[in-house]
């Protein structure tokens, strides 16, 4: 017994010598390390640099071991090594005013270890983890410091980070709720290149930037409640859905209009499909018609390029619905010239959240991949976005609904 509580203090007298945390603050015990950091000039050592340049190789944007990304997660940082970590943004728009946490797994406060007061877009580089270095005081999240002594051999198990920040881009970016882990895949347009055509990073940035705002509609409460309400948005519309069901439905074949409908907590279990972490794959067709299923998701790309910014995204909402594990039979994934469905209700809110400048991005110019023909299979002019007076979410919500 004796040896036992020899054994247990011994184990606090070396845990107190490797972490000592203080409510005092005195000068003693204020961070010292809370330097900010300009990420757009930063010295070579860091290895700065832009992802997806419009004269990268597309095989590096191919590259799933080093490039994707959750789109809830679109600041990315991952430990590298035992002393070393690297931050990506995924996204077309820099943010400022950036802070990465850490977490260790036997203190379960955050500490600060960057501060930056840039990330450009599409920005990735290299910091030397501090807590590799040597001693250090942090800062807490209330502003109290902690004391943290040199971690030789850091395991990515023992630490965890995470990004806060005040710019009302991110701010906006953090009320996602989709986990999807979005990539694009070569596989495609290898194996079926009279279907798929293979994409480059000018394409692959207009996908990103969709797929961000994508995400966003479907985290809006917008669209929560008009999906969970389904029933209700049909009889405002008319007396049926097109396909002649009364809401949401699944894969069963209709017939003599008996429909497989999906109960309130069926419903929610949908939604949660639409957001959930599985991968996406992102890709283009040059074919006659998209394609989605499995991890796949595709479109034209007129549809990247032009269609997204004027809220054309019915093509896209039908493929990412058969990505989401749903079929021609289900009104979530109603296919042909048929219409009405989830493709037609979430095209009707994107275009009204367009409207209302809610999304994250809504100007073709961020990135100006129309203007870029070199890349391109098509001419493209800038397009111009209108709303269609009868939009039901307009007559509905006349300018209201912005997510505050």
């Amino acid at each position: 017994m004796g040896k036992n509580i020899f054994y247990f203090l011994f184990l606090v007298l070396c845990m107190s010598l490797f972490i000592r945390c203080t409510n005092k603050d005195t000068s003693e015990e204020k961070a010292n390390y809370d330097k900010q950091i300009n990420a757009a000039d930063l010295p070579k050592g860091n290895r700065p640099m832009t992802m997806f340049e419009d004269d990268e190789s597309p095989s590096i944007m191919y590259d799933n071991k080093d490039r994707w990304f959750r789109v809830n997660q679109l600041m990315q940082v991952i430990q590298k090594g035992k002393d070393s970590v690297q931050i990506s943004l995924y996204s077309p728009v820099g943010l400022t005013d950036v802070k990465v946490y850490a977490k260790l797994a036997n203190y379960d406060k955050r500490f600060l270890i960057y501060e930056f007061s840039q990330v450009p877009a599409f920005h990735r580089s290299f910091h030397q983890l501090p807590l590799a270095n040597g001693k250090h005081n942090y800062k807490l999240e209330n502003g109290e410091t902690v004391t943290i002594d040199k971690i030789n051999d850091l395991s990515s198990e023992e630490i965890k980070f995470s990004v806060e920040s005040n710019d009302p881009l991110y701010v906006k970016l953090k009320k996602i709720k989709s986990a999807r882990l979005v990539q694009f895949s070569d596989q495609y347009h290898k194996i079926q290149p009279d279907r798929y055509l293979p994409m480059n990073p000018v394409l692959a940035k207009e996908a990103i930037l969709m797929i961000i705002n994508y995400s966003y509609v479907l985290s809006h409460p917008l669209y929560y409640d008009t999906f969970m309400n389904y029933d209700k948005y049909i009889k405002e519309q008319g007396e049926t859905d097109t396909d002649g069901s009364l809401n949401w439905h699944g894969n069963a074949v209709d017939v003599d209009g008996v429909y497989d409908y999906f109960t309130k907590a069926q419903i929610e279990q949908v939604y949660s499909n639409y957001i959930d972490g599985r991968t996406l794959n992102m890709a283009m067709v040059g074919g006659e018609n998209p394609w989605g299923g499995g991890p796949l998701a595709s479109q034209f790309e007129v549809d990247y390029v032009v269609r997204q910014y004027i809220g054309l995204m019915g093509v896209w909402s039908h493929e990412y619905s058969h990505h989401s594990g749903y079929d021609h039979s289900s009104n979530l994934c109603l296919g042909g010239d048929i219409g009405g469905g989830q493709r037609d209700m979430l095209a009707n809110l994107y275009k009204y959240l367009i409207y209302l400048n809610d999304l994250p991005f809504t100007d073709a110019d961020i990135l100006k991949g129309y203007t870029k023909t070199g890349y391109l299979l098509g001419t493209y002019k800038k397009p111009i976005f209108t709303i269609d007076p009868k939009n039901p979410f307009l007559l509905k919500y006349k300018g209201e609904g912005s997510w505050k």
